[in-house]
């Protein structure tokens, strides 16, 4: 597919980006415009980005705006008609993003890929509402155990056929460049974590719907590299203080106290399981401590007016 445009933001990312081209120059035929964004790195992005065979534009910024507000200059600086945000510990593994880019075309919608750890596991990067009947249904009954309908609801990542979400994990979404704009896309106001969830919130309340679609397009996605040397010590407080934030504009603050509650509960129950079942529990326990920490709420802008679905 032609006339869409990858934006990648980076920052101390040089080594992943440069692997993320290999893979971009190796499967996509079509070589999409390639915008890159970069937080004031100081191990040369730039050298990564000229080889990539394709058209490029490299945009330095002068300070470390952080990860949404450099995507969004991303998008602006984009001039394909469908952008697909992607992040920099990304790798291709075939040349289905064009499919990707070209179903959120066709759709008018934000869509994602099934997300894949480096060995070929799945992992969870679409979500169901964090309202509702859904999160309980999700804490107190294993997503492994539950019939596929209810399964699609709770955790839809594990689904094999395209479904409508949420939200979409934040490393690799494609929308139309027009909407996107129009949403922002992402809020400066949450400069890490939580971003991606706001924005499919924000996108469904002005009629722009998310798609996960793992028969349509895969990606390998490493992970929380830039993260580990930004906070080394763990961010998982900020990330589950900025969830309620998220939750909270969305919802109100009775709704998202609930959600909260049936977080707690989920995360105690799998760590509970594990103990049980003799698995490692570290991960769930340090979650739920972050989780249990996060009583603290950032007070976030009201949202805009805007309907990008009128774009």
């Amino acid at each position: 597919m032609h006339g869409y445009s990858i934006v990648v933001v980076t920052w101390q990312s040089a080594p992943m980006l440069e692997a993320l081209v290999a893979t971009m120059n190796r499967h996509l035929g079509s070589a999409p415009e390639l915008v890159v964004v970069d937080n004031l790195s100081r191990d040369d992005p730039e050298r990564a980005v000229r080889e990539y065979r394709g058209r490029v534009r490299f945009v330095p910024l002068e300070r470390n705006l952080g990860f949404g507000a450099a995507c969004n200059i991303g998008v602006e600086n984009a001039t394909g008609s469908c952008v697909v945000m992607l992040n920099p510990d990304t790798e291709l593994v075939d040349a289905s993003l064009d499919q990707l880019a070209a179903f959120a075309l066709r759709r008018r919608a934000l869509a994602g890929p099934r997300l894949l750890n480096p060995d070929g596991s799945v992992q969870p990067s679409a979500s169901g509402a964090p309202v509702g009947p859904w999160p309980w249904i999700g804490a107190i009954f294993p997503g492994r155990l539950q019939p596929r309908p209810l399964r699609d609801r709770t955790e839809p990542w594990r689904a094999p056929h395209t479904i409508r979400v949420a939200w979409l994990t934040g490393a690799c979404v494609a929308g139309l460049r027009e909407a996107l704009l129009a949403l922002g896309p992402f809020d400066p106001a949450i400069q890490l974590y939580a971003e991606d969830m706001d924005l499919g919130l924000r996108a469904a309340r002005a009629g722009i719907p998310s798609y996960f679609c793992p028969d349509v397009c895969r990606v390998v996605h490493r992970g929380g590299a830039s993260t580990s040397i930004a906070f080394p010590q763990g961010a998982g407080r900020l990330a589950a203080g900025n969830r309620r934030a998220v939750v909270r504009r969305a919802y109100g603050v009775r709704h998202e106290r609930a959600s909260w509650l049936a977080q707690r509960v989920n995360l105690r129950l799998r760590v509970a399981a594990k103990c049980a079942l003799g698995r490692d529990a570290s991960a769930n326990r340090d979650a739920l401590e972050a989780t249990r920490n996060a009583d603290s709420v950032p007070n976030l802008p009201a949202l805009s007016n805007r309907n990008p679905a009128s774009v």
